[in-house]
């Protein structure tokens, strides 16, 4: 059975909190190469201040140099990205937040007010144990994709959407932060807010996923037939206020 890493959440890396490393992390894996200033606006620092974060990661063989001012996310570094922090929670609170996180999945799947949209939900961990009373988190892999089949209107799309936000007031730190706010707004509400629910990237860790004991749940348009049951969420205003410190 796969475990999850778990990591201490009052650690430190580079002098960044580890719990603000692994955020980062997450946002930059799903990039083949970025830069410092990407990893800066990842981790809310200063611009001109992330070259000691940078060293740190490189240390502890959690990112690697990929070409000119361009760094990747190691395979070390996606684990750490998904490691959980949490306390142990009951399996009655366990299956209630996988209910409202497939409860989700529907919402965002069927709500025009999303950009992008799940195709794929995976179970993986401790929850695959039916005899672990206590288990850490419910850890989920989701592979999400832009509605908009056409890649130039799927970009033109999200830019739309993104200045209708800044029009608002919202700001989005970095070049990543705005061409990828289609897929991190879904993923932040499919997250919904909870500690109890540890999402992954299928795209970004299907092979750390996948090569241990799991569980399809969604696939091709279509739940299995043991999926949970759907909790009914509350409907997403079409525009409710953006968190921008997760972008």
């Amino acid at each position: 059975m796969l475990e999850r890493m778990r990591i201490d959440p009052k650690s430190m890396i580079g002098g960044c909190p580890a719990l603000v490393v692994r955020k980062a992390l997450r946002h930059l894996r799903v990039w083949d190469q970025w830069s410092v200033t990407d990893l800066e606006a990842a981790a809310a620092l200063a611009p001109g201040t992330g070259g000691d974060l940078v060293k740190a990661l490189q240390a502890e063989r959690l990112i690697e140099f990929s070409a000119a001012g361009a760094w990747s996310v190691t395979q070390a570094g996606c684990t750490f990205s998904v490691a959980t922090a949490a306390k142990a929670v009951t399996r009655v609170t366990a299956e209630r937040a996988l209910s409202q996180f497939v409860g989700r999945v529907d919402h965002v799947n069927r709500s025009a007010g999303f950009l992008g949209k799940v195709v794929a939900v995976v179970l993986f961990g401790s929850m695959l144990k039916p005899e672990v009373e206590h288990v850490s988190d419910v850890d989920l892999a989701v592979e999400i994709v832009p509605k908009e089949a056409n890649p130039e209107r799927a970009r033109a799309r999200n830019e739309r959407h993104v200045l209708e936000l800044e029009s608002l007031g919202h700001r989005l730190r970095g070049f990543l932060a705005r061409q990828l706010f289609w897929y991190w707004e879904v993923f932040r509400y499919l997250k919904g807010g909870t500690r109890v629910i540890s999402l992954a990237d299928l795209k970004a860790e299907g092979e750390f996923v996948l090569a241990a004991p799991h569980r399809i749940l969604y696939a091709e348009g279509e739940w299995a037939p043991d999926a949970p049951p759907r909790a009914k969420v509350a409907r997403r205003r079409t525009r409710e206020p953006v968190d921008d410190s997760l972008f």
